[in-house]
């Protein structure tokens, strides 16, 4: 057989024994399976956790509309009228949100040096923090922050994210920052970022942190206050300036190194040296103090409570809504007021205290007067709903404590001191309640509930209510002029008798100097504040029809139609005695008092605004008779409100009424301008604290000066620019007001024909004396 010289010659397989061959096979299959069971155990392993991890960062995320639509409780802002921001109501958290335009660019680099160099290059993620990560996590290390600032946004934002050290937060934080980076700008990201973070206790945003440690607006921070703002994110404890100063200011000369290493200080000749900056003090201004409220404070609190009632009817919460209330209040007259109140009664009080020294009511044998006190304050309250004893009270109250005391020379802090004589020690400071309205439209311009919104929380402007004595008078004697009165009628200044049915004489005032005798026209019976002539008054109109007139011109206050309310023997708050007085002011309109303009939310839309409501009380011819009636108070010899022109040197047309009560517990003044009407109530809390004479227990002495003060500076202030124009004249008014030409001599005896035509009728009825 011949062999094929083409097909190629094969090669001869090597000998290989038949065990061999058998086991190869065996070995391979048993191999292949462990390999097999192994990667199907970790891809199991991998999937599952991959699932798991998946399962843990989608659990809880928040939902996508609240993603691309995210939500923070917003402070409410309230506002003067002249733009002044008084205060802002939160629940937990303190936020105002600003624009990125309102915040300083010191800011924005500051933040961007320290947190997030690459911010404007990444999606929300910046890999190389990731990958450090991932190698913390791959090396078993505690996480390290690495978070951009969108990232930090996104657990600013969303509770759901959490706040645990994990990779599984860190996932979720990455999920949102994507998402957040899809829906805003960098911009938009960077505002909101600033807006909610903390920068002191519960107090968030950098507007917030602006306010609080220096004293301005974010949008005027400087380099290295910015700085320090920033150093604060990194622990709001730890590099607290007030309590850390030496922690502060190395962490902010860090963030400074760092804007300059990265050349965020500044480009060509605007750039600042950083050694300069890094010598510079912290400059923090002084501990603010949360228990006070600022300018306003009594406002503000009513202001709260209407608000908190007007949200719940209109479906807005106060406390996070971001809403924007704009008030009457002008801020100018409510520092000027609150100046006003401080002068006199910081003066006046040294003059009570030695006045009141021994004649205390515990020292007088008023064993009622301390437990009264006690069960009125605070700490009382407080005890009883703890269920604690009367036996364990007193034990308290007896028992010294460290306290901050209110002083006119400043707080007093950390005194030892027992609550029992803290009640005597307050007992003695001469409170206050003052008012200013404009009473063309009811706007309330200013607002003085007490001393110290701090240490005396009861509001005396509108919670208070208190016997208002001659301030009364002009309701009466407006009541009169509707019924045919005038001003330069003569009535006697005579007791007078009132008598009940049966014929049992009921009442008979007498006057506060204790003089009568002769004839005084109604102008001069005001002026004077003379009793007998009020009465007499009331006696021939009746107290039906002086309450009627009384409630057509405001007071709300339920009366009780005495006699003896010609003298003001109710009781009734400042804020509707002074609406009333605008009455006289107003032509003879009243307007309720009000003290909000409009409310806009978060965005700036109006959701609601406020008119005035009104109608008409008493004609114009019977406002303008009062309005020459209160003037005579001030412009008569021995008016009551003469004062006003000797010791305060306004010149200007002023009306006014003096109001002094019983045992001079209460002094009043009314002062009623063209433009401003403004009311003053001064006393103790309990009104057994008293001046004992008339020289200072009365209304001129008391309450006049703190109206006197008040419209000195607001006159002063050319800004405010309050006219002193006249009071207006109605067309084709022909009462005669001139009552000197009713002369009358020293025994009270005059010429028939130099009587007004309505006293001459008067004449005809035969008197009770």
């Amino acid at each position: 057989m011949e062999t094929n010289p083409i097909a190629p010659e094969k090669p001869f397989p090597p000998k290989v024994s038949a065990k061999f061959t058998q086991e190869i096979p065996r070995s391979y299959n048993r191999v292949f399976r462990i390999f097999r069971v192994v990667f199907l155990a970790l891809f199991l392993s991998v999937t599952i956790s991959l699932v798991t991890l998946i399962g843990s960062v989608s659990n809880n995320l928040p939902p996508l509309d609240i993603l691309e639509n995210p939500q923070t409780d917003l402070s409410t802002q309230i506002f003067t009228a002249n733009g002044v921001l008084l205060r802002s109501f939160y629940r937990e958290q303190h936020r105002i949100s600003v624009k990125l335009d309102q915040i300083s660019q010191h800011v924005v680099n500051a933040l961007i040096a320290t947190e997030d160099i690459r911010f404007y290059d990444h999606c929300g993620i910046d890999p190389n923090s990731f990958f450090a990560i991932l190698g913390d996590k791959v090396r078993g290390k505690q996480l390290r922050g690495g978070s951009t600032i969108t990232m930090q946004l996104a657990r600013n934002l969303y509770d759901q994210i959490g706040r645990e050290r994990t990779i599984v937060r860190k996932l979720k934080e990455m999920i949102v920052a994507i998402i957040l980076e899809k829906s805003f700008t960098k911009k938009e990201i960077l505002a909101a970022y600033l807006n909610t973070v903390s920068f002191f206790g519960n107090t968030f945003g950098i507007e917030n942190g602006a306010q609080e440690y220096f004293g301005k607006k974010a949008g005027d921070l400087t380099i290295e206050e910015s700085a320090m703002l920033v150093a604060l994110l990194k622990g709001t404890n730890q590099y607290n300036p007030r309590k850390y100063p030496g922690p502060a200011l190395l962490r902010r000369n860090t963030i400074l190194n760092m804007m300059d290493k990265n050349e965020l200080l500044g480009k060509g000749e605007d750039i600042v040296d950083v050694d300069s900056l890094k010598a510079l003090p912290l400059g923090v201004q002084t501990k603010s103090d949360y228990r006070n409220l600022g300018s306003g404070a009594y406002f503000t609190e009513h202001l709260r409570q209407w608000l908190k009632k007007w949200c719940v009817e209109n479906g807005y919460d106060p406390y996070k809504d971001g809403l924007k209330v704009y008030t009457t209040i002008d801020s100018r007259m409510q520092t000027y007021a609150e100046e006003a109140v401080k002068e006199h009664l910081s003066t006046l009080q040294p003059i009570f205290d030695k006045h009141i020294e021994g004649r205390e009511p515990w020292v007088e044998k008023d064993t009622t007067f301390l437990y009264r006190s006690m069960r009125k304050s605070y700490r009382y309250i407080k005890a009883k709903r703890n269920g604690k004893t009367r036996k364990e009270i007193l034990k308290e109250f007896h028992t010294p404590v460290k306290m901050d005391v209110f002083s006119w020379d400043g707080e007093i802090r950390d005194t030892m001191m027992k609550p029992w004589d803290s009640l005597k020690y307050y007992a003695r400071f001469l409170e206050t309640g003052f008012t200013a309205i404009d009473p063309a439209n009811g706007h309330i311009k200013a607002w003085v509930g007490g001393i110290s919104h701090k240490y005396f929380k009861y509001d005396h402007v509108y919670q208070g209510k208190r016997q208002v004595g001659s301030t009364f008078k002009p309701f009466v004697y407006a009541s009169g002029f509707d019924n045919g009165m005038t001003p330069c009628d003569l009535e006697l200044n005579q007791p007078v008798f009132f008598y009940n049915r049966t014929g049992k004489m009921i009442w008979s005032p007498k006057n506060a100097d204790g003089r009568i005798g002769g004839y005084m026209t109604l102008r001069r019976g005001l002026a004077t504040s003379t009793n007998m002539i009020t009465a007499r008054v009331m006696k021939r109109i009746g107290p039906q029809l002086v309450c009627e007139w009384a409630r057509k011109m405001g007071i709300q206050t339920e009366l009780e139609c005495v006699p003896s309310l010609a003298l003001g023997t109710t009781d009734l708050s400042v804020y509707e005695l002074t609406g009333a007085y605008c009455t006289f002011a107003n032509q003879g309109v009243w307007n309720r008092p009000m003290f909000v303009t409009r409310i806009e939310d978060k965005n700036g839309n109006v959701i609601a605004e406020f008119n005035t409501e009104s109608h008409e009380a008493i004609s114009e011819d019977i406002a303008y008779m009062m309005i020459d009636m209160l003037k005579g108070v001030v412009n008569e010899p021995g008016g009551t409100g003469g004062r006003l022109r000797f010791r305060h040197k306004l010149y200007n047309e002023i009306g006014g009424k003096t109001g002094t009560t019983q045992n001079h517990s209460d002094g009043w003044f009314m002062g009623v301008t063209p433009y401003l009407v403004a009311g003053t109530w001064v006393g103790c809390s309990d009104r057994a604290m008293r001046f004992r004479s008339l020289q200072y227990g009365q209304g001129a002495s008391l309450a006049l000066p703190v109206f006197g003060n008040f419209m000195t500076k607001v006159y002063a202030d050319s800004t405010i620019d309050l006219p002193k124009d006249p009071f207006p004249k109605p067309k084709n008014f022909n009462i005669e007001l001139d009552c000197e030409k009713y002369e009358y001599d020293r025994d009270g005896n005059w010429e028939s024909d130099s009587l007004s035509p309505s006293f001459r009728s008067i004449m005809n009825v035969e008197d009770e004396f």
